[in-house]
């Protein structure tokens, strides 16, 4: 097993909940398992390639569609 290090972290009351619940729920042992598999997720995320942009066409704001009816 690896070796282990203390790192002191403020979290938000909200987060703060949030962990205690996953703790409550029996699905991690502690509050350091659930930060250690988010910041594996993170981790995860951060290493995928950035997404491409999504082409938005532009809105039309006379009230009116750019697409005229074929016929």
């Amino acid at each position: 097993m690896p070796a282990h290090h203390s790192l002191h972290v403020a979290l938000t009351a909200e987060l703060c909940r949030f962990v205690e619940r996953l703790v409550a729920s029996g699905h991690y042992q502690s509050s350091s398992e659930v930060v250690r598999a988010g910041l594996r997720l993170l981790e995860r995320a951060e290493a995928l390639p950035p997404k491409l942009p999504v082409y938005q066409p532009p809105i039309a704001t006379s009230g009116q569609s750019d697409v005229q009816p074929q016929g």
